[in-house]
């Protein structure tokens, strides 16, 4: 037998271990925080390979180490899920994307499953519509953070509304499928009009509803999310959203600090490249409330190669702490 043989062997009965007790096991005791990063590398080269059965096993074995409430467990949820997947095992693949749902800590990046030809083999399937369908029974949450801003969690990313006689103004928007549940928590605050919308930065958990929310908005964005808009989106390796329509383009760009007044209230946007080379940091001076979108994250900084600047990201956090509201729930 090969070497290649043995380790598609062994990727097969370590796949269908941990598949099957996937939704069954008792959490790790004294769980070592880096168990998880052996096999994820060994996965991502088995996913190089085109070795199917070993990516499955390997990123398998990742969600059983990982954590729990780790940042990366969707990412790792989602590897395991596209593993089974490419093996035509739909019950396995729909509990990962089903585990990834239910802890809630970044559910709606199961979507993507929707873009990404893995899933073929099992995208007809009963269990996979249904799974690729909650996000039609979600419902967000609504709370004041004081003065006339309220914070939106569930769309993926945290949304910022500030309410008022101009009409909302809107930071981000979070995931596309999450748009009818936003809809329905903006209409409770003064309509739901919304009159302005910024991007803080080009990633689709921030931006996916920016072409049906700001076609009647005056939106705003750094330019360097427009000219992403105008690419292919890239959620991984051979999973790609179309470029946005040309609805979802900015109708103002901000490439350097500035200020307005929207509803009474001064409202400065700093120009903040530390996690994109995109990002914009939305301070309303009044409610004393920052919207950071993932310039600043509750577990940890996450700056992307080749745009990170961390002497930027502490700078912006010495000048504009007051409130902060991270771009995630925390």
């Amino acid at each position: 037998m090969s070497t290649q043989g043995r380790g598609h062997g062994a990727g097969v009965a370590r796949y269908m271990v941990v598949a099957a007790l996937l939704t069954f096991v008792a959490p790790v005791a004294a769980q070592d925080a880096n168990a998880w990063r052996a096999p994820f590398a060994a996965g991502q080269q088995a996913r190089a390979d085109g070795d199917h059965a070993a990516y499955a096993g390997e990123m398998a074995e990742v969600v059983r180490t990982m954590p729990a409430g780790h940042l990366n467990r969707p990412f790792a949820q989602y590897h395991a899920a596209r593993g089974a997947a490419l093996l035509a095992d739909t019950t396995a693949a729909v509990a990962f994307l089903r585990q990834a749902w239910d802890e809630g800590i970044e559910a709606l990046m199961i979507s993507f499953a929707e873009f990404d030809s893995a899933f073929d083999a099992i995208s007809d399937s009963r269990e996979f519509r249904h799974v690729m369908g909650l996000a039609a029974e979600m419902e967000f949450s609504v709370q004041s953070l004081g003065g006339s801003v309220h914070l939106i969690r569930g769309a993926g990313s945290n949304v910022v509304a500030q309410v008022g006689g101009d009409g909302l103004l809107l930071v981000d928007t979070g995931y596309a499928p999450a748009l009818t549940a936003l809809r329905h928590a903006l209409g409770g605050l003064s309509g739901g009009r919304v009159a302005r919308l910024i991007l803080t930065h080009p990633h689709e958990d921030h931006m996916g509803s920016a072409a049906a929310l700001g076609a009647a908005a005056n939106m705003l964005a750094h330019p360097g999310t427009t000219e992403a808009m105008r690419e292919p989106y890239v959620f991984m390796e051979g999973v790609e959203m179309p470029p946005k329509s040309q609805t979802a383009y900015p109708d103002s760009e901000i490439a350097s600090d500035t200020a307005f007044v929207s509803n009474g209230e001064e409202v400065r946007v700093a120009v903040t490249p530390a996690h994109t080379g995109a990002d914009l940091v939305v301070y309303f001076t009044e409610s004393r409330v920052a919207h950071f979108g993932d310039t600043y994250l509750a577990g940890n900084p996450m700056m992307f190669p080749g745009n990170e600047d961390a002497d930027a990201f502490l700078d912006n956090l010495e000048s504009l702490l007051d409130s902060m509201h991270p771009g995630r729930s925390s």
